[in-house]
This record gives structure tokens, sequence and C-alpha cells, in this order.
């Protein structure tokens, strides 16, 4: 995650079933990352696939 020095960071909480939260952490582990770095990963990989582009918006605008 690339982050600048006036981005703030806030909390996102999420419930999940306690053996998907181990087999989660123990993943993580695997890699050497936190869940925390995992979690934001898979966030930013998903906005980059699904947020709507510049481009798309300005498309109407012609």
């Amino acid at each position: 995650m690339s982050t600048n020095d006036e981005e703030k960071n806030v909390k996102l909480s999420i419930y999940l079933p306690e053996d998907t939260r181990a087999r989660f952490k123990s993943a993580c582990a695997l890699h050497r990352k936190s869940m925390n770095e995992i979690l934001v990963e898979f966030i930013d990989d998903f906005l980059k696939q699904n947020e709507p582009s510049a481009k798309t918006e300005d498309k109407g605008a012609a």
C-alpha cells in the first residue's frame, strides 16, 4: 500500500467465523505478512478492478 504523510488510516472491522480467522492468520504468517497487509492488498486490487476509471466517467461528457 502506498500511503503519503497526509493520508489518515481508519479502522475497519469485520465479523468472521473463528475457524476462518485462524486459517487466514496462519496463511498470512506463511507469507510473513500481517493480516492487515494482506487485506489492504486485497482491497486495493479489488478497487483497481472494480472502480470506474476516469475515462469511463468522462464518456458521457462528450
